[in-house]
């Protein structure tokens, strides 16, 4: 039996406008409750008890259920898949709970939600259906030990156990919640299937409730997703590319490049089925037949689609291949890495490779020389310290434990990965920091973070790998920092530079001027072709560069062998003539710095005196010598003057050559750069982003494609497309 109650179209279904219908459903012992409004149906489980309440199931009992006990308790067990907006306000709903309740803040809420999440998530790819639900936790409640944990300590307890692999949690986290709170989340979120949802549903509805509801708190862990489709569309990830994020965040850059391959995989997939249904239909089968035939095509097509087994684990599909073998990540702050995680789960999985980590040191599958695109947002205005050693935390730890090695070597890593490993082993035992693993921090007391990232993302990189960064303009535009901008240019292609307006990245403490990078790392070809151009170069200007060099010795060594003083200049040429000289050494190399490019400095040694191997000398000859050495004294103040002003005048000539060098590997070595200055990009000076936001950045990337077109056909002056100036942001 069951109780039906019906209301007008602009009754909308809550518990609370139908009370009549639940008291009719308690007083008559039903089991069931439909409300209806007209347009929506709500079917409703009836719980026992005082005050008793409702659970939402998905289906209405046929008049064939009844009898079928069985079948009533799939029912009742049944759960029912999110649409976006419900997903969204339970999410807040939960949110306001833990602020109320517990007083939380709205990080420390987030990361008790994600956690909550994560049980769910535990019990429905485990099959341990009907243990997230009030029923279960009342049940257990009343037979529990005083001893016992706590219901839903033990059910984190296991959800640890379950994703330790992907290092998650802490052995020390816990849900520091009371048990009445959990059951009021609990009582919010059970009628739901998460794993029924669709991606594109929970995902976008996780997304905006981050965005909305912990922007300001969380702020770090976001790229506006404007600059995140923008730089993900410019690179265009491929399938079968591996991508990564080393500073991942929320992970809005890897779930973005998961959705644009996935995009890629499934209008393939329909030109296919496109194509079956054409084959089928020309053999002029009998249409039950055809409907069959093409229905089990199609069937065997989507199974492409798939990102996971019906267990939830790996599956070896298209889609399966992309989520599970192709999205790496890490971030050195755990919040954000079970943000990244949690956000992949509910956009289509893809979570196994995203680790809790700092992003400057391997782990997993991210090691050098193993991606196809990079894209990050790196973290700004701290700096990498040579007090931070390998291995000397939890976030920069080398993992030695036997299921993790194992882990890797079955997913087939190889021996790039071996040596990575035994790479970071070794540093973690000598203590060493960070700094020394990059060419850029060796040796250094302390670099600005997103430098040392900037060389990270580099060298994950294969050759010819595509990278795109989020960096302050300082990086670019600042003259001490010239270095930076060498040392990258010889390491890979600029292909685009986008500044972005003022405040795209501001908070009430701070405001950065940034600009978006896109580099193509070079080539064997392109580094064969870079060093060609310095060969060149070299080649055409040294000897040029070296005669100015002897010139400046030239005209400088006499004066600073005499301090320019006639009485002295007469005693060394009675010397001289007795073949005792004193002389300037010539100018010589020095060693050139690590980075970047550039000829050796030029060094030049102090006046010397010389003379005849094994002469015997009068002691008139030693007198004068005597009183030579103390005329010169007299004048040796002028003649470090003159020495120092040599050596300044080689810098100078050091400094030319150089930038001449530069100048000439550039010319035989060029390129174009597609650069711009939007001066809207989808975001508002507080953070607002979505339709009505005014944003260039859909023109620009238009731009960008005529532009490589242009490019792929010879970049020829008098074919370049008419690009709109760069406006200043």
């Amino acid at each position: 039996m069951l109780v039906v109650e019906c209301k007008t179209d602009t009754i909308e279904i809550q518990e609370r406008d139908y009370y009549q219908g639940e008291s009719y459903s308690r007083a008559t012992g039903c089991e069931f409750f439909i409300a209806t409004n007209a347009r929506h149906t709500a079917v409703f489980k009836v719980v026992p008890g005082v005050p008793g309440e409702f659970v939402a199931i998905n289906e209405i009992p046929r008049a064939t259920d009844w009898g079928d006990a069985r079948r009533l308790n799939e029912i009742r067990e049944s759960l029912r898949a999110f649409n976006r907006k419900e997903f969204q306000d339970l999410l807040l709903e939960c949110h306001n709970i833990l602020r109320d309740v517990h007083k939380m803040d709205p990080g420390r809420a987030f990361d008790t939600i994600s956690k909550i999440l994560f049980i769910k998530m535990y019990i429905e790819r485990s099959g341990l259906y009907g243990t997230f639900t009030t029923e279960y936790l009342d049940r257990r409640a009343q037979v529990r030990l005083p001893t016992d944990a706590a219901v839903h300590d033990s059910l984190f307890e296991q959800t640890k156990t379950y994703y330790r692999a992907d290092d998650l949690f802490s052995p020390t986290d816990k849900l520091d919640i009371s048990e009445e709170t959990f059951r009021r989340i609990v009582k919010h979120l059970e009628r739901f299937d998460l794993s029924k949802t669709g991606d594109d549903v929970k995902g976008l509805a996780f997304e905006k409730f981050l965005g909305t509801t912990f922007r300001g708190e969380l702020g770090q862990f976001f790229t506006p997703r404007p600059l995140v489709e923008f730089m993900v569309e410019l690179l265009n990830p491929k399938e079968g590319e591996l991508i990564c994020d080393p500073a991942a965040g929320s992970g809005g850059f890897l779930i973005r490049a998961f959705e644009h391959v996935r995009a890629q995989i499934v209008a393939d997939i329909q030109q296919q089925k496109d194509e079956e249904r054409a084959r089928i239909e020309a053999l002029g089968l009998p249409e039950e037949e055809e409907e069959q035939r093409i229905e089990e095509a199609f069937a065997r097509l989507n199974q492409q689609l798939l990102p996971s087994g019906n267990d939830n684990q790996p599956i070896d599909t298209r889609v399966g291949r992309l989520a599970w073998q192709c999205i790496y990540g890490t971030d050195a702050e755990p919040r954000a890495a079970r943000t990244a995680k949690m956000n992949m789960i509910m956009h289509g999985d893809g979570h196994g490779g995203i680790h809790y980590h700092d992003g400057l040191l391997d782990i997993n599958g991210i090691f050098n020389g193993r991606f196809d695109v990079v894209l990050t947002n790196p973290p700004f205005g701290s700096n990498v310290g040579a007090d931070q050693k390998v291995g000397g935390s939890d976030e920069t730890r080398v993992p030695e434990d036997v299921a993790y090695l194992q882990r890797c070597r079955v997913r087939g890593y190889g021996d790039a990965w071996e040596q990575s490993h035994r790479r970071l082993l070794q540093a973690a035992a000598a203590k060493t920091p960070i700094l020394d693993l990059f060419e850029i921090g060796k040796g250094k007391n302390n670099r600005p973070t997103e430098l040392i990232f900037v060389e990270r993302c580099l060298n994950l990189l294969k050759p010819g790998g595509r990278m795109g960064i989020v960096l302050p303009d300082g990086n670019l535009n600042n003259p001490s920092l010239a270095w930076l901008r060498r040392w990258a240019e010889g390491k890979a292609k600029l292909l685009a530079v986008v500044g972005l307006p003022e405040k795209t990245f501001h908070s009430s403490k701070t405001t950065v001027k940034a600009s978006l990078v896109f580099l193509r790392k070079f080539t064997d070809e392109e580094t064969a072709q870079w060093e060609s151009a310095w060969t060149q170069a070299h080649a055409e200007l040294d000897a040029g560069f070296d005669q100015q060099r002897s010139d400046a010795h030239a005209a400088y060594a006499p004066r600073i062998v005499n301090g320019e003083d006639s009485d002295l200049q007469c005693l060394l040429t009675e010397l001289s003539a007795l073949g005792i000289n004193r002389v300037l050494p010539p100018w010589q190399r020095g060693e050139a710095p690590a980075y970047p490019r550039q000829v050796r400095p030029t060094l030049q040694g102090k006046p010397i005196w010389q003379s005849k191997a094994a002469t015997k000398y009068s002691k008139a000859t030693i007198e004068l010598k005597k009183k030579a050495i103390a005329a010169l004294a007299a004048v040796q103040e002028r003649c470090n003057v003159l020495l120092s002003e040599l050596k300044a005048t080689y810098k100078a000539i050091d400094e030319a050559h150089t930038a001449a060098l530069w100048a000439r590997v550039r010319e035989l070595f060029d390129y174009p750069v597609f650069m711009a200055a939007p001066k809207v990009v989808g975001i508002t000076s507080t953070g607002e982003t979505g339709e009505g936001v005014p944003n260039e950045l859909p023109g620009l990337l238009k731009a960008y494609r005529e532009f490589e077109a242009w490019i792929a056909t010879g970049a020829q002056a008098e074919t370049m497309p008419n690009f709109p100036e760069p406006s200043t942001a």
